[in-house]
């Protein structure tokens, strides 16, 4: 059973509030208390089905009461809310119906879903306070401060988590990519990244290997040493450029760990490009690089934000160029979604979705 971090559900629910920040306050609250009810419930040895099934019912609940606050939203934070809610609704349904451990398992990967898209805030928001964690270990309690903004906070768990726990490889490994997300999707700055990681303590020769990437990277963008910094385009056109023409190149020389790095600052220039209110000719640019780079960090296929980004990428702006470059990155997704040592055994549902995406992509031709 993969390890649980039910406060991703949070990072979906925040990204975009801004606009609607009194009004979210209270839901926002609740659904802050019932995840640090559910937390410990889900992750003990002897789960209690129906503390869970209550637990769940509670959430699903404020899920659906900020469905309103993201009418106005970005693009990508609508269909963040939107594949959220379906899930666990499922979770819901599941739990009801005392599929604990399915409901368990597809909570923990509906929710890891939204990793990638908690990348647009600028400012830390001490949102619940960190008398609320006292129940949690350093690891939950950084989890929780990350998705509900307190960025700060969640630095210091993840340091002190990293500092005490030399075991647990996974959420090591969890830690460490988060205060990489911090310091470059979210902040943008990569100085304050290399300072930060001097002082985590790192236990394996892996860990060592990754960090040290990523700092080599950083030393090198901001000393311009042959690379150019993913952050230089002023506008998406550029970007656009950059990412067809010159990414490829340097991308073809790094190993993951760089490339890891590179693609979450990557993000953050895409995020800030469709924060900043583009033309809807851009949108399916944005739309199309956020799929790849979702896709390329994430190792997530069929029920991921790529694929969500990609059909609305075809079906709202089919009209436009990259509509068609849209549906060759989603017939790909799905290819290697449905592959494996016995071939391509891919559902017949999901290849009518593929023949009415294409009929959408080309038809102007």
């Amino acid at each position: 059973m993969k390890k649980l971090f039910l406060p991703l559900l949070l990072l979906c629910l925040t990204q975009n509030a801004s606009a609607n920040e009194d009004q979210l306050k209270d839901v926002m609250q609740h659904l802050s208390d019932s995840l640090l009810t559910l937390m410990p419930i889900v992750q003990s040895a002897g789960m209690n089905q129906a503390e869970f099934t209550k637990e769940v019912l509670r959430l699903q609940r404020h899920v659906h009461e900020a469905e309103s606050h993201f009418k106005d939203q970005p693009v990508t934070a609508r269909i963040s809310y939107e594949m959220l809610k379906e899930r666990i609704d499922e979770v819901s349904q599941l739990s009801e119906e005392k599929s604990l451990i399915t409901a368990r398992s597809v909570l923990s990967e509906s929710l890891e879903l939204c990793a990638s898209c908690h990348t647009r805030d600028r400012q830390s928001r001490l949102s619940f306070g960190i008398s609320k964690l006292h129940d949690l270990d350093e690891f939950q309690a950084g989890e929780f401060s990350f998705l509900s903004r307190d960025y700060e906070s969640a630095l210091v768990s993840y340091k002190n988590f990293l500092a005490t726990d030399h075991k647990d490889a996974y959420r090591r490994s969890q830690a460490l990519d988060r205060m990489l997300a911090v310091t470059t999707e979210i902040y943008g700055d990569m100085e304050a990244g290399s300072k930060i990681l001097d002082d985590v303590v790192l236990v394996s020769e892996s860990e060592k290997y990754r960090v040290d990437a990523w700092q080599k990277l950083f030393s090198q963008l901001k000393d311009g040493q042959g690379l150019i910094s993913p952050l230089a385009p002023e506008n998406i056109a550029e970007m656009d450029r950059f990412l067809k023409e010159d990414w490829p190149s340097i991308q073809s020389f790094m190993g993951w760990n760089e490339q890891q790095a590179y693609w979450m600052l990557i993000r953050q220039k895409l995020n800030g490009f469709l924060q900043s209110e583009p033309k809807a000719n851009d949108v399916p640019v944005l739309l199309y690089w956020l799929a790849v780079a979702d896709r390329s960090t994430h190792f997530l296929f069929y029920e991921s934000l790529s694929r969500r980004y990609l059909e609305q990428c075809i079906r709202e702006y089919t009209a436009h160029d990259y509509a068609q470059k849209c549906f060759e990155e989603f017939e790909l997704l799905m290819i290697v979604s449905f592959s494996g040592s016995g071939g391509i055994n891919m559902p017949v549902k999901v290849r009518e979705e593929i023949n009415e995406l294409r009929r959408l992509a080309y038809q102007k031709n």
